[in-house]
């Protein structure tokens, strides 16, 4: 049925054109509102003592009962009623858990027989439901799905339904839907892009494969021809630029003064590399490592102060060694990976240094073992 010219709009009305219901501006919403529909009649179900006032109650509580009042001109009007049939026809597949497919042929039913049937002025009325024929007849055959127990109260609104609408001839049967007969052949046909973001992939039907055998969604995106445009460039370039905000933000810290820690003045920000003075760290490392060699080399007084230190010293050397069987296993596992290794560096450092700082350690004289690299240990020159 063709759609009679209709004059343009008075100045100041709102007209919202075909595309937009066959968009995922308006595709996508609907979907998310019947999931809803759907999980709210699931939830409520076991309670109601007649089923489909319930679902009547959720469809006007959740106004539905207003939805045919979103387009008034034809063209528009048109488009939108067979979406939103579609929509609702989708959800009837065997695919579908069955509670869904019975509460989407409530609401098609519904919707449909809802239609305005007399205004002034007229607006335009779908006489028919478009519908795949193997989406057909599952729904056909849906009462006799019906078996599980606790859905069995609702076979007999379902065979009603069925019955109602096979009586009044609405069902306008077309070809099968792997024949994508049809239009669009794909919901949403337009896809709502933010600028800024990425645009999506093109929309193929489920299970769409290509000549190789492969699903579109899974192949990579070929890169494009050309110089980049306008709006990759400014992409990249914000991309960017919130990388490095990240970057900084995660690695910046902010300068106290020591010499007056309660001071109100805005402490100075800087990256964390630089706000480690090198030479303030080498003291509290030195200091730290005094306090630990004094502790382990104090004798004390007696037989039990002799006997603590000469625990404590062998405490040293196991660490040493401990720490040496660890950098060997690093090095072969680096050597089997074909990696810079650390037997590498030459006699004066690396593996080879560590082992000789150890080895000094168990003569006992006088060395701290890997504690005395920065003073020379393994090099002959420890003090």
């Amino acid at each position: 049925m063709s759609i009679a010219p209709e004059p343009s709009t008075s100045r100041g009305d709102i007209t919202l054109q075909p595309g937009y219901f066959t968009s995922s501006l308006y595709v996508e919403p609907l979907r998310e509102d019947l999931k809803t529909l759907t999980k709210l009649f699931s939830e409520q179900y076991e309670a109601a003592e007649r089923p489909f006032e319930l679902f009547k109650r959720l469809w006007t509580e959740h106004g539905w009962c207003w939805l045919h009042l979103r387009v008034y001109d034809g063209r528009g009007r048109q488009t939108f009623l067979r979406i939103t049939e579609r929509v609702f026809i989708e959800r009837l597949a065997s695919t579908e858990p069955l509670l869904d497919r019975l509460v989407a042929l409530f609401a098609l039913y519904t919707f449909h027989n809802s239609q305005p049937s007399s205004s002034a002025p007229p607006i335009y009325v779908a006489p028919n439901i478009a519908i795949p024929i193997d989406t057909y007849e599952e729904m056909v055959s849906l009462p006799a799905t019906v078996t599980e127990p606790h859905l069995l109260r609702l076979r007999p609104y379902a065979v009603h339904v069925l019955t109602t609408l096979l009586d009044a001839h609405v069902l306008e049967i077309l070809p099968h839907s792997s024949l994508r007969a049809q239009n669009p052949s794909i919901l949403p046909r337009e896809v709502f892009v933010v600028e800024g973001q990425e645009t999506p992939t093109v929309l193929q039907p489920e299970g769409a494969v290509d000549e190789e055998g492969i699903s579109p969604s899974k192949k990579k995106p070929k890169k494009k021809k050309g110089r980049p445009s306008k709006r990759d460039k400014a992409r990249k370039a914000k991309d960017a630029l919130a990388s490095l905000e990240k970057y900084v933000d995660k690695n910046t810290v902010y300068l106290i003064d020591e010499t007056d820690p309660m001071s109100n003045t805005e402490p100075e920000s800087t990256h964390v590399v630089l706000g480690q003075a090198p030479h303030s760290s080498l003291h509290n490392y030195l200091a730290r490592k005094n306090d630990l060699l004094a502790a382990v080399s104090h004798d004390g007084a007696g037989v039990a102060g002799s006997s603590d230190a000469t625990q404590r010293q062998g405490a040293l050397q196991r660490a040493n060694e401990a720490v040496l069987e660890r950098l060997r296993q690093i090095d072969a596992m680096a050597a089997e990976k074909g990696l810079e290794v650390g037997g590498e560096g030459g006699e004066k450092t690396g593996l080879k240094r560590v082992e000789r700082a150890v080895d000094e350690l168990r003569q006992c004289n006088g060395s701290s073992g890997i504690l005395g690299l920065l003073e020379g240990a393994g090099l002959g020159t420890s003090r």
